[in-house]
């Protein structure tokens, strides 16, 4: 009876620890560093974090999200500020096909003839107007080194194509 008692004790220990290195293991591929945020009543306010992106392609810029409403639900907030820890990375402006504005810096844009959305330099990504060009160039220069961790934190995260 006694030996029972113990060879059960130890599955049942072996047991737990195998299911919480498991747990372990899916919090941290759960989990991410990014957060995105914007100002709500003079309040900073977390819109999502780097675990709503399902991935991100460098070669066409699409942010693909693992829920389709989390962008709709954080369109109506115009920027978003992505934050490593409490590094604040860069800001975007929330963009789509319909705007008549330009904006020289980074947009996330949410193409309405594929329903996709795009890290881009700027809106619209086809102007081709000389002072806009370089001033788009120099923005994007300015955030490269901010980027770059963006993309490290990706890549690490599992979230990079």
């Amino acid at each position: 009876m006694k030996l029972f008692i113990k060879i059960n004790s130890i599955a049942l220990v072996l047991a737990c620890i195998f299911a919480s290195c498991d747990l372990l293991n899916e919090l941290q591929s759960s989990s991410s560093k990014l957060t995105f945020r914007t100002t709500i009543h003079q309040k900073d306010t977390v819109l999502f974090t780097g675990t709503a992106i399902k991935s991100y392609n460098d070669s066409t810029h699409e942010v693909i999200f693992v829920d389709s409403m989390t962008i709709p639900n954080v369109f109506p907030f115009h920027k978003l500020t992505c934050y490593l820890g409490t590094d604040s990375l860069f800001t975007a402006a929330m963009t789509s096909d319909v705007m008549s504005s330009i904006v020289n810096d980074l947009v996330l844009n949410h193409n309405l003839y594929n329903g996709k959305y795009y890290f881009e330099d700027g809106y619209p990504a086809w102007i081709d107007i000389l002072g806009a060009t370089t001033l788009r160039a120099q923005n994007k220069l300015k955030r490269a080194d901010a980027w770059a961790k963006f993309i490290a934190q990706l890549k690490l995260e599992g979230r990079y194509k």
